[in-house]
């Protein structure tokens, strides 16, 4: 046994690298495990919406590459409209810049970090947890599982069970110049090309990052869909480069993301929104949910950490069940959608206050009574 940590996070993207942070400057022994050598390339769109930015606490000015204010939308390569908002709503970043960030935080806090590192298997006891890596053997009070959908922690200690799974398809898109100036603090919306699913285009700066995501049921036609998506935007003379899939999971309330000495925090707990598959927020907001629950175990040398799932349920899950709600009816009527928004401003701006974290998916669900009682047979 090389060395014990009051607590092992497995995976140093935004929620791992957070609770990192927040564990430590409460002192913490923490250790941050990541499978890659960081920095590390991350497939991801890169947009992160103004209110994941204003939970993080945290100026990700210097890692920022670009401030959206407005929205290009197309609907099947027949309809399209532009908006612009008087504030910005999203920040894109490149992830492994943006993780980075995240991570010094952590370890500028008393964190401590191996990288370049897997988990090869969790072990958990009454008394401890032990864990396997590519290189050593850890052992530690508490261990988090952060490390995405489908990971080690979650899978040895038997949760995430049945979990429902999307896909998304993402490539960093270089395109000339007088191309990329067209997307200057614009970002876009493909509509229509997979069910229940959506393109996007976000600029980087120097270049674009283009994907599509959808229902895992959809997995055959993401490649179909990305060249779609290119073809909306007039972007197919472009040079694409790392184009990567990744799993979206997505949780039901109850589903368990805790056991024992075991917690699960962002995409390893299934914490991905439903309509947008954005997960940095809820990842974000999972981190900040946990760490005084482990420190309050730790205190009182009990490995009750039920109250994470029950603050998680109660915090987060109504949220993501009414963004359920909005993604069927999205998968169902995506023309009425795509309309509704071109033709309503208030609706549009709704959205927008969504992104910015001054509107919810429950207050605007609460604002279709006497419907929301229908509303409420979409999330079952």
């Amino acid at each position: 046994m090389e060395r014990s940590y009051d607590v092992i996070i497995a995976g140093a993207g935004p929620s791992g690298a957070t609770l990192g942070y927040e564990l430590a400057r409460r002192g913490v022994s923490v250790l941050l495990l990541e499978k890659d050598r960081l920095p590390r390339y991350k497939p991801c769109a890169g947009g992160i919406t103004v209110k994941a930015a204003r939970g993080l606490g945290l100026d990700i000015a210097p890692v920022t590459r670009s401030v959206v204010r407005g929205v290009r939308a197309t609907y099947k390569r027949k309809r399209s409209f532009t908006r612009w908002y008087d504030q910005p709503l999203v920040f894109t970043v490149m992830r492994d810049e943006f993780d980075h960030l995240l991570v010094r935080r952590a370890r500028e806090a008393g964190a401590a970090l191996l990288d370049n590192e897997a988990v090869c298997r969790v072990e958990i006891s009454s008394r401890a947890v032990r864990i396997t890596t590519t290189a050593r053997t850890l052992e530690s009070q508490i261990i988090v599982g952060a490390d995405g959908a489908g990971g080690v922690v979650a899978r040895d200690a038997g949760l995430m069970r049945g979990v429902v799974f999307g896909m998304g398809m993402e490539a960093e898109t270089s395109v000339a110049a007088e191309k990329l100036v067209q997307w200057d603090s614009l970002m876009g919306l493909d509509l229509g090309h997979i069910r229940g699913g959506y393109g996007w285009v976000f600029p980087k700066k120097d270049h674009l990052s283009v994907g599509v995501g959808g229902p895992l049921r959809q997995v055959r036609r993401l490649r179909s869909g990305y060249r779609a998506v290119l073809k909306s935007y007039d972007l197919e003379a472009g040079s694409v480069s790392r184009l990567r899939s990744h799993y979206l999971p997505v949780r039901r309330r109850g589903m368990a993301i805790q056991s024992g000495r075991c917690l699960l925090l962002g995409d390893a707990a299934g914490l991905v929104d439903p309509l947008t598959g954005e997960g940095i927020h809820h990842a974000v907001r999972s981190a900040r949910l946990a760490a005084p629950v482990i420190h309050r175990c730790l205190e009182s040398s009990s490995p009750d950490l039920q109250g994470y799932q029950e603050a998680v349920d109660r915090e987060l899950m109504p949220e993501l069940t009414a963004a359920r709600g909005f993604a069927r009816l999205f998968t169902w009527f995506p023309g009425l959608c795509f309309g509704l928004v071109e033709g309503h401003d208030r609706l549009w701006r709704a959205c927008c206050r969504l992104l910015r974290g001054e509107e919810t998916y429950v207050s605007i669900k609460q604002r279709l009574y006497p419907f929301e009682g229908l509303f409420d047979l979409l999330t079952v």
